[in-house]
């Protein structure tokens, strides 16, 4: 009995101490404390764990389905909803109830040939405290097959998620994160997959949509509906230009301005274009155009869900999520005072390591003054509404008390906790060539953030592949994005931390995506046919670190010899509204609904700061990412933090503010550029050569283009022509700028370009046989110099005249009919010519016999010559026997 009473404690203090434990759970150990306190084992009652087990079960409360009948007639036929619209002449419909009854919410979209599906499921039963936040799960898949297409490799499976379905994926929890309610921290999984498909749209606004309705046929508490579209704006220059709303692919390829916006009836979610160096104008126009053309689809939503035959009822809350309201007041009056004299102006000169380490000091002050108050418990000695607060509970209101009284200095005291104005920017700093031996390197700092980026230029080959529903593409740039915990000032606590996090490596690789599409607007992907690699590692975080990695990166793609049309650099902007919910907002209803809140009331009162730091970015209401050149903006990335979206206007508040805010780094790196400009050297060129001599330099096997390029360390690129008749270009880069020469003299030598009829060059011996010699050229390539060609006069032996390693001057004669290179030194031979010149005079001269009859010369001569030939024949065998 006492070893089942044991269990019984063991099992209550490990979902105390993991954090799962539920309100009812909570109200058990109440009830028991006392009982607890007096028994003889320790205080706990002597209990088997199997009846406390069951009395769990007893009091959880029954699960609730979206339909509101009962639970077995949801889960078989669910509620059927239709409802569409015509945009330019294509049906957009909403469908719900026919698939994947046994979710908790599904609804399938259908946009002319794209057909999306999505689901949503919840958990049940005990909550996470000490989240405030959900934790989802968001799976979006594109599977080759809804294209009609077979996917690639031996087995002819489909894999894991590639690089577009990531993005979609991180992209729609972004968005549907900020719409649920305050308090709700249960675990959603959304699915989401592209059942068919002609490629005619893009399938990630479908997919958002289809998230959307099928979140608000659920019993989950999500305050939406969102609408999702997919834009494309005709921008150029200064023009304000038109917008076309859920563009086929062919209007998107020649658009100057392309991306994806996410919002309600009037507040912004999320937006992520990418222009050609538009103007703010025209990013302000396209963002406009966006937000009003979410309204049909919403309606849509709306008529979706008025539909269903009773209500939504939402989601009990089956725990708590956040700070005891009974211990909060106590907590708070102990935090504030100290957290205001850390952020404090007077206290501006602090890094952020210095602040980290004064506000853990002050956290460790208030849980001590609270012990010694008494009203501090151990997290399994919680009790709800008793006044005594625990480590989570401090936890909450800690970081409330820093978002409470950052954004007071900010809407209300204009005041920075840095000394900065509100637009203000931190100091940058950045070199170029810090490191030897990599083509191109270099290192950008924004304030305490810094940022090490390496450029690493390969073959054409070496572009990275992918397959999706769009076919077979190759990506010419590409970017590793890395961080550290030592950018954070952070140590690692376990082991676990060496195990990588698959959410980590996701955001870094969507970020490194993110900076690859911000690049491509100034890569001349036509103009360099070779493929990029940027390794960025980021060496400390305080905000803006990933501007500082976007800057280091245009930086080394110039140091590397990269001809960039120009330098990108990029400006991050937050925003602090007055009506901002707090990050820990409790949330546990008595009727099942959520609380309304007014956050029109304060929507007016706003800031908006510009280069924020991580203190204060992570507290935003809104973030904003502004991509350009000096010519124009090349991307926009805007995430919204706060519950429920942030105002339209905030948005284009923020938008002028990062476009002045860009303009202010720009001028920063005005002395960078110019001084990247006067050492940049030119490590490319290229040779035109026929489309028939590109064999000659491939060689035998890549013989001649691998020793090319390992003699010169250099990488070559071939653009073959369309046509036979045409000229193919090859283009070669070469790091080390002193070879530049000599890869292009071997280019020229081994397609016989530079080797027309009549020109002269020096050759090398490096083979002897009986009947010529191979001669190589200095670019490489050999050929074949008969013995015929040697000299005017017979020679016997091949040995006589040259020697392994010579070096002589040959003449090129042309080509025989097989296309074989034909060289003489005869033709080059001083004394070929003397004599000739000679017999010239002798001719004229001369009135013998010989002289009228020419020809008997040149005939003794052949004689005598065949007959030295005859002889030497005849001697052949005598040498060998006598050998």
């Amino acid at each position: 009995m006492r070893r089942a009473t044991c269990h019984g404690r063991l099992l209550w203090v490990l979902r105390q101490e993991a954090g799962t434990a539920s309100a009812y759970e909570q109200q058990i150990y109440t009830n028991r404390s006392a009982g607890w306190q007096a028994s003889p084992a320790g205080g706990l009652p002597s209990t088997s764990a199997s009846d406390l087990a069951n009395t769990f079960v007893n009091v959880l409360p029954s699960r609730t389905f979206c339909s509101g009948v009962e639970a077995s007639n949801s889960a078989q036929t669910g509620q059927l909803g239709t409802s569409q619209f015509i945009h330019n002449g294509t049906e957009y419909s909403f469908e719900t109830g026919n698939l994947a009854q046994l979710s908790d919410g599904s609804s399938l979209v259908k946009f002319g040939n794209t057909w999306v599906l999505a689901a949503v499921t919840s958990s049940d039963g005990f909550r996470v405290q000490e989240r405030s936040k959900p934790n989802i799960t968001v799976e979006y898949r594109e599977p080759v097959a809804s294209v009609g297409r077979m996917p690639g490799g031996r087995a002819k499976i489909e894999g894991g998620p590639n690089q577009s379905e990531e993005d979609t994926a991180l992209l729609i929890e972004k968005a549907i994160l900020p719409l649920f309610a305050p308090g709700f921290t249960q675990n959603v999984t959304v699915t989401a997959t592209v059942l068919c498909s002609d490629g005619a749209v893009a399938a990630s606004s479908v997919a958002l949509n289809a998230v959307s309705a099928a979140l608000m046929c659920s019993d989950i508490p999500w305050e939406g509906p969102l609408a999702a579209v997919q834009i494309a704006h005709s921008a150029s220059g200064g023009d304000a230009g038109q917008t076309t709303i859920q563009p086929t692919s062919e209007q998107l390829l020649g658009c100057g301005l392309s991306g994806l916006y996410v919002g309600t009836a009037d507040t912004a979610l999320l937006a992520d274009f990418q222009g050609r160096e538009v103007s703010k104008k025209a990013m302000r126009s396209a963002l406009q155009a966006a937000q009003a053309a979410t309204q049909q689809i919403l309606r849509s939503q709306q008529k979706l869900v008025s539909q269903q035959t009773s209500a939504k009822p939402v989601k009990p809350s089956q725990g708590y999520s956040g700070c005891d309201p009974a211990a909060e007041a106590s907590i708070m009056a102990l935090a504030v005072p100290l957290v205001k004299d850390i952020l404090s102006e007077r206290n501006a000169d602090m890094s952020r390591v210095q602040r980290l380490d004064a506000l853990r000091e002050a956290k460790t002050q208030v849980v001590e003054e609270l012990t010694k108050q008494g009203v501090y418990r151990f997290q399994a000695l919680r009790s709800l509404g008793s006044g005594c607060a625990t480590q989570t509970d401090v936890d909450f209101v800690w970081q409330d008390v820093q978002s409470m009284v950052i954004r007071d200095m900010m809407t209300k005291d204009n005041l920075r906790a840095d000394g900065r104005g509100l637009i203000d920017s931190r100091p940058a700093s950045y070199q170029v060539g810090v490191l030897p031996v990599v083509h191109g390197s270099a290192l950008a700092g924004q304030g305490q953030s810094q940022a090490l980026v390496t450029a690493t230029i390969g073959e054409a080959d070496d572009q990275a592949k992918s397959e999706g529903i769009t076919g077979h593409t190759s990506k010419q740039l590409m970017v590793q994005f890395g961080d550290r915990m030592a950018a954070a000032a952070e140590a690692s606590t376990s082991g676990r931390d060496r195990i990588p996090d698959p959410v980590k490596q996701r955001v870094r690789r969507n970020t490194g995506r993110m900076l690859e599409s911000r690049l491509s607007a100034a890569f001349p992907s036509t103009l360099f046919p070779f493929a990029v690699r940027l390794n960025v590692d980021v060496l400390a975080a305080d905000g803006s670190e990933t501007m500082a990695a976007l800057s280091a990166a245009s930086l080394a793609l110039a140091d590397a010899g990269v001809p960039v049309r120009a330098q990108v650099a990029g400006t991050q902007v937050a925003a602090f509204t007055a009506s901002g919910h707090p990050h820990a907002v409790d949330w546990n209803p008595s009727n099942g609904t959520p609380p309304s809140t007014d956050s029109e009331q304060d929507s007016s009162l706003y800031e908006i700061v510009v280069d924020p730091q991580e203190a204060e970015s992570s507290v935003s209401d809104l973030l904003l990412q502004l991509v350009g050149t000096d010519e124009g903006i090349t991307g926009l990335h805007v995430e919204s933090l706060q519950k429920g979206g942030v105002p339209f206007q905030v948005v284009t508040a923020a938008l002028s503010s990062g476009w002045q805010g860009l303009q202010e780094q720009h001028s920063k790196l005005a002395d960078i550029k110019a001084q990247v400009a006067r050492n940049l050297t030119n490590k490319m060129g290229s040779v035109v050569v026929p489309q028939d001599k590109i064999g000659k330099l491939i060689g035998p096997r890549g013989a001649v283009i691998n020793k090319i390029r390992a003699d010169t360390g250099s990488l070559l690129s071939i653009e073959e022509a369309v046509e036979q008749s045409e000229n193919a270009t090859v283009h070669f880069f070469c790091p080390d700028t002193r070879q530049a020469t000599a890869v292009e003299q071997a280019i020229r030598g081994a397609t016989g370009v530079d080797l027309f009829e009549g020109s002269v060059h020096t050759v090398k011996v490096v083979r002897l046989m009986d009947y010529g010699a191979i001669v190589e050229f200095p670019s490489g390539s050999s050929s074949l110099l008969h013995i015929s060609q040697l000299s005017s006069t017979r020679v016997k032996r091949i040995e006589d005249v040259l020697s392994l390693g010579q070096e002589l001057q040959v003449k090129v004669m042309g080509h025989d009919a097989r296309g074989n290179l034909q060289i003489s030194h005869k033709a080059l031979s001083a004394l070929f010519d003397d004599a000739e010149g000679d017999r010239a005079g002798d001719d004229k001269a001369d009135d013998s016999p010989s002289a009228k009859r020419p020809y008997q010369a040149v005939n003794a001569r052949f004689r005598q010559s065949e007959r030295g030939s005859r002889d030497f024949r005849q001697q052949k065998p005598r040498i060998a026997q006598s050998s």
